[in-house]
């Protein structure tokens, strides 16, 4: 069931456009009556001051022909000679102009006329008449006469109309050319401002919905009332992905599972992208239990397991979390704190599935957060301690001891490792405690030394988590520093073969602490994604084989080859090894046998506390060795 992608683009002539494009119509019209506008102004005044000028040049014109026929017609007025008047009012003939003259005498009387015989024009009859008179003077300069000349305004008017003809022209060539060369930016324009409205709505990379415009719709359905289901979408090690293959394999990963979930929904449900690797789902109406589990589990069956980039494959898988509306939440930001509880819980299922939310999975979560808060205090009271688990040789010396955080609440009592480690891991707060435990140490450490003890070596945890940050590793090795803890005192094991990934960058933390002198252990080795690599190229101090191995190794052959080689391996690179978890007598006669050099226990000791291990050091750290034959005695725990 293909469904195009929430909020896509309307086009042109879609009924939701017609406000918009009406608005751009009515913009457009108004610039154009605005332009003609201005245009008819310039026009006005152009023509007004043109017609003035016109008109004077006219006026002056007339009135320069009238005062060359005037100097001519002094003789004729002294002597009444009405002929010689007549013929120098005909040279008015060759002015077109010119529609009527007459020759005045002193007293007033006509002593000759012209009038232009030919019939006036339309815009003479109508343009209007100019007239000037002139004084005729006679040789004394006395008046003898007067010279009235008449014209048509006609002359002014063509000359006028030619002037705002070609403006006018002119004018429209210049907008025409202006329209033309602003085509081009206008349709960017257009273009820009349909990307715009695009963006509003839909995430960039993906094309689906965004955060802003999903939520809009998730509200909608929530204020509806109507049954709905919300999915959270969480693509699984996608910052896995990031990093070994770099942002453009995160990139294409996130388009192709945008692609993949358009294509598993319906044409009315809604997919969006809230951001990262996190998606989300809207299922509206008709949604039932059945259509609402199948479509969950097809998403997390038929999402690419594999996708090609640049010749290679990415595995790719993501994890869901859905909740009900109105069942399980009735506003939009409920319904997204419930999907969220549910994804996560589908992360610790071991991702690649997807989890409901139930009510008993809400009281879970609120407590998971309550707990996390309670971390927070106890990381800021620095509430947490050390127990310390004995390291021995065959011979039952003690060689060192690892350093266990432990955590007495005074709310909760004694928490259990397992139970808040892994809180603080998912809240980001690992590097913290690492912090608080380092003080610990230098406190048990400095208290020992005070009652004359000494003691070996302290093994401490590093989590990637706690060094994965630049910061982070300024802090670790900061604190280490500021401590004084030496490389005598502590040493460190390597918990995750993430923490592995930047040993060859400058800022490495595992380079950093080998500088400082400070030995490392591999620990749990054999499982997880440890491999012969990190060997070579780590070149730590010691080797742990995991309990994995070790438990049960007597009767086991497979166990035993396996453990034999690691010990082989690690004795040839100049590694002691380490094996823990050792329970049982006959797993540690065994473990003697395949040459490990060193072993931890609850056979051998279990963690104790600091008032514990100074006891132990005082009567000089050591345990009985067992003997591997009948009649050899029990060994004498440490407990």
């Amino acid at each position: 069931m293909n469904q195009a992608p929430a909020h896509e683009a309307v086009p042109v002539g879609d009924p939701r456009t017609a406000p918009h494009v009406s608005g751009l119509a009515l913009r457009r019209r108004s610039d154009t009556v605005l332009a003609c506008a201005a245009m008819a102004i310039v026009v006005l005044l152009l023509g007004l001051f043109e017609f003035l000028q016109l008109d004077l040049r006219q006026r002056d014109g007339l009135r320069t022909q009238a005062a060359l026929v005037g100097r001519t017609a002094a003789a004729a007025l002294l002597f009444e000679d009405a002929t010689e008047a007549r013929t120098l009012l005909n040279a008015f003939e060759a002015a077109p102009a010119v529609s009527s003259a007459q020759l005045l005498n002193a007293g007033g009387r006509a002593l000759a006329q012209f009038r232009r015989a030919v019939p006036p024009s339309w815009l003479e009859r109508y343009g209007g008449h100019i007239a000037t008179e002139i004084d005729v003077l006679g040789t004394d300069g006395q008046v003898v006469g007067r010279l009235q000349v008449q014209a048509w305004r006609a002359p002014t008017w063509r000359a006028l109309g030619t002037v705002l003809t070609a403006a006018v022209v002119i004018m429209a060539l210049a907008l025409g050319a202006v329209a033309l060369a602003s085509r081009r930016q206008r349709a960017q324009l257009r273009a820009a401002d349909a990307r715009t409205r695009y963006l509003a709505h839909h995430d960039v990379l993906t094309g689906l919905a965004n955060r802003e415009s999903f939520a809009s719709a998730l509200a909608q359905a929530a204020g509806s009332g109507a049954p709905a289901v919300l999915m959270c979408v969480d693509v699984d090690d996608f910052k896995l992905v990031n990093d070994s293959r770099g942002h453009a394999a995160g990139d294409a990963v996130l388009r192709t599972v945008a692609q993949r979930l358009q294509s598993l929904v319906r044409t009315q449900d809604v997919v969006g992208r809230l951001g990262g690797d996190e998606f989300a789902l809207l299922l509206r109406a008709p949604v039932d239990g059945p259509t609402t589990e199948a479509m969950a589990q097809r998403i997390v069956e038929q999402l690419p397991r594999r996708i090609e980039f640049e010749g290679s494959s990415l595995k790719v898988g993501v994890s869901m979390g859905l909740v009900r509306l109105p069942d399980d939440a009735t506003t939009a930001e409920g319904a997204m704190a419930c999907a969220d509880t549910a994804m996560y819980q589908a992360k610790r299922a071991g991702k690649g599935v997807w989890s409901r939310y139930t009510a008993a999975l809400g009281e879970a979560q609120r407590e998971r957060l309550a707990l996390v808060q309670a971390l927070r205090g106890a990381l800021a009271r620095e509430e947490f301690e050390l127990a310390y688990q004995p390291v021995f040789d065959a011979e039952g010396r003690l060689m060192s001891l690892e350093g266990l955080a432990r955590w007495h609440s005074a709310s909760r009592g004694q928490v259990p490792p397992m139970q808040f480690v892994p809180v603080l891991e998912e809240a980001g707060l690992v590097a913290d405690l690492g912090l608080v435990l380092l003080k610990r140490l230098r406190m048990d450490l400095d208290a020992w030394a005070e009652q004359g003890l000494r003691c070996p070596p302290v093994a401490l945890n590093l989590s990637s988590q706690q060094c994965r940050l630049e910061s982070q590793r300024e802090r670790f090795l900061q604190q280490l520093c500021t401590l004084g803890l030496t490389p005598d005192e502590v040493e460190f094991e390597l918990t995750e073969s993430t923490v592995f990934e930047d040993f060859d960058s400058p800022g490495s933390i595992v380079r950093a602490l080998q500088s400082g002198g400070y030995r490392l252990a591999i620990d749990d080795f054999g499982t997880g994604y440890s491999s012969l690599a990190y060997l070579l190229r780590l070149r730590c101090a010691k080797l742990k084989i995991d309990r994995v191995f070790v438990d049960g190794v007597a009767r086991r052959d497979d166990a035993a080859l396996l453990v034999e080689t690691m010990v082989r391996v690690a004795h040839a690179m100049g590694m002691h090894v380490v094996a823990e978890g050792v329970e049982k007598e006959e797993d540690l006669f065994k473990l003697q046998a395949l040459g490990c050099d060193l072993y931890q226990g609850f056979l051998l000791a279990h963690p104790l506390p600091t008032q514990r291990v100074a006891a132990l050091l005082r009567d000089g750290g050591n345990v009985s060795p067992p003997q591997p034959a009948f009649s050899a005695p029990r060994l004498t725990r440490t407990a």
